[in-house]
């Protein structure tokens, strides 16, 4: 009996003696800590929010529009040769009036009264333009500027009468040989800027 006694007691030992896990040991080799995912780096999921782009790069909201430039073929939609229909089309004049001889006025609608004249010939379709208030041309013409500035812009424009300090005249208009900037001044400042053809019958 003192052998069994003996194996006996070396099986309980042994029992006693298997290794448990303790709160910060190492786990055994296949248990569920071991296998559990650890963190990963890389791209990151679907779930991360999508880069939205600055608000500089948003199209603005504002409603405000570009300058309009005045020629050399006409003013923003409004073009020389459009015919009456086309123009009124564009949305951006008042109606016309009925036509006097050869030719029928309208003015642009963002024009205060009486500015902004818009001539439409049978023959030519829109023949004249004018501009108002901060309208330039390409060139950096517009009603309200000095004689002085405005000859070291066109320096070849020529009195019809007058001179450059009161009368009208002309200037070619770059990048359209059929048109002209009629220019008028009052003491020594421009008060009229018109794109016309070169041949209109709307007017001397």
């Amino acid at each position: 009996m003192p052998v069994v006694g003996t194996l006996t007691c070396l099986l309980l030992v042994g029992a006693c003696a298997s290794p448990t896990h303790r709160s910060g040991d190492a786990a055994p080799a296949g248990s569920p800590e071991q296998t559990a995912s650890a963190p990963t780096t890389g791209t990151p999921t679907s779930s991360s929010p999508s880069a939205s782009p600055s608000p500089s790069a948003r199209p603005s909201s504002s409603g405000t529009t570009t300058a309009l430039v005045l020629g050399p073929n006409g003013l923003g939609s409004l073009k020389l040769g459009m015919s009456r229909q086309q123009a009124t089309a564009t949305g951006i004049l008042r109606p016309f009036g009925d036509y006097q001889g050869e030719c029928a006025l309208a003015q642009l609608r963002s024009a205060p009264t009486d500015e902004g004249n818009v001539n439409v010939s049978r023959t030519l379709g829109i023949a004249t333009i004018d501009a108002y208030g901060s309208i330039k041309t390409p060139e950096g013409a517009r009603v309200g500027m000095s004689s002085a500035d405005m000859l070291r812009i066109y320096p070849g424009w020529s009195a019809a009468d007058g001179d450059a300090t009161n009368g009208r005249g002309f200037a070619k208009t770059p990048g359209n040989n059929k048109a002209v900037y009629r220019i008028e001044m009052v003491k020594g400042t421009v008060v009229q800027l018109t794109l016309q053809y070169a041949n209109q019958n709307c007017y001397e």
